[in-house]
């Protein structure tokens, strides 16, 4: 905790702390796995799972392609890696012409959505294209995502005769499923649950799936997405799911599109105590200068929260936004904590960076650990961030401010 407290006293609370040695070997330790199984494997980075720069740097020199969903990630991956030379997938139900325009002359994969999609990317000027196909949902709700299997054939088939290369047949089993359906659900949130990783079962039937209609259509990729769990636990779901292809007696390439399995232990947030009290029901409340708006995940399942020193009890363990909703924890284990403790949120590496707010106080700084050392690798945010796109009044020119100004004098 000394090294932590120097770090949290140059780079203030919080602090996102990234360890790229980590990303690295999981990176490693994951293509290990299923290049142990299946002769020709391309593996991805899923780019919305967390998208700080120094981790795509250090992905795209171990040899991650970049798998985006959105044109500002198609940039990213052309910031960090240079020229994509028909390195890049590019996925997403939305894909607007510029983001096309943009595959098209980094000679992408673009995966469509669905089958009118195929139009539109062929018009771009892309000429490698897959179809995502649906697979069954999480029985309380259909995916929203993909073509039906028994339309594939024809979508296929449009591909070809719009010139398309039809490259690879695709599919995503999410994390973030339904408890009840959305019609019988008083809101999104009450629905909602974070399930990951799957059970390989359920990887093997996506893979026989996909398999038996690349096999059947001549397309050349089969392409698993993510929802994987990292090594060593991943080596279960990679026998099965070669299984399953050999079963289906397809004999292509198997690509892989990980996000939470590379970065989701990688990164944890260090925090500070700002106030200890007990509640009117007795409960030790431990309030944090981190919430919500940081870790965003926190409203659909609890994360690993610990301090230096011996348990003490339960704490509920809340954030400092002016939200009765910010609770990071409702009871966790901690120690006996003063004003001024650190806390440290851990395995928050996926999507809680991606997608955390605007909403409350500057975001922090960011500091990576790499060959034995930390060095800061993003700065904390300012106030000048903020205003960066600030327009001013309406209607107002510079130059009538200026002037105003000197009538006042």
């Amino acid at each position: 905790m000394i090294e932590l407290d120097a770090l949290m006293a140059e780079h203030d609370s919080p602090l996102w702390l990234v360890d790229l040695d980590r990303v690295r070997a999981n990176w490693s330790a994951f293509g290990a796995a299923w290049r142990g199984v299946w002769a020709d494997v391309e593996i991805a980075y899923s780019y919305k799972t967390n998208r700080l720069p120094a981790i795509l740097r250090a992905l795209a020199a171990q040899g991650a392609l970049p798998e985006v969903v959105c044109e500002a990630e198609l940039l990213l991956a052309e910031a960090v890696a240079g020229p994509l030379n028909g390195r890049a997938i590019v996925n997403g139900p939305v894909k607007p012409a510029a983001l096309l325009e943009r595959a098209a002359r980094a000679g992408a994969l673009v995966v469509a959505d669905s089958a009118q999609e195929l139009d539109r990317i062929a018009a771009a000027g892309v000429r490698r294209a897959g179809v995502r196909v649906a697979l069954a949902g999480d029985d309380r709700e259909p995916t929203r995502f993909g073509v039906a299997p028994d339309e594939v054939p024809a979508a296929v088939a449009r591909a070809r005769a719009l010139g398309l290369q039809a490259e690879a047949l695709s599919a995503h089993l999410v994390s973030t499923r339904f408890r009840r359906r959305l019609a019988d659900s008083p809101s999104l949130g009450a629905a909602v649950e974070v399930r990951w990783p799957g059970p390989p079962h359920e990887h093997a039937t996506a893979a026989a799936v996909l398999g038996r209609l690349a096999a059947r259509l001549e397309v050349p990729v089969v392409d698993l997405g993510g929802g994987f769990p990292p090594a060593p636990a991943v080596r279960d779901h990679a026998d099965a799911v070669a299984r399953a292809l050999d079963g289906a007696s397809f004999a292509g390439r198997l690509a892989l599109e990980p996000g939470r399995a590379i970065v989701a232990d990688a990164v944890d947030l260090a925090c500070t105590v700002g106030a200890v009290k007990r509640l009117r029901d007795g409960r030790r409340c431990v309030i944090v200068d981190a919430g919500t708006n940081l870790v965003p995940g926190a409203l659909w399942g609890r994360p690993r929260i610990e301090a230096q020193g011996p348990p003490a009890g339960p704490a509920l363990v809340t954030g400092p936004l002016c939200l009765n909703v910010d609770v990071l924890h409702p009871a966790v284990e901690l120690p006996d904590l003063a004003p001024g403790a650190a806390v440290v949120i851990r395995a928050v590496g996926a999507y809680h960076q991606a997608q955390s707010t605007q909403f409350g106080d500057l975001r922090p700084a960011t500091v990576a650990f790499e060959d034995g050392g930390w060095h800061l690798c993003r700065r904390r945010e300012t106030v000048d961030d903020l205003l960066a796109g600030d327009l001013g009044p309406v209607g107002v020119t510079a130059a009538a401010v200026a002037g105003n100004e000197e009538g006042k004098a």
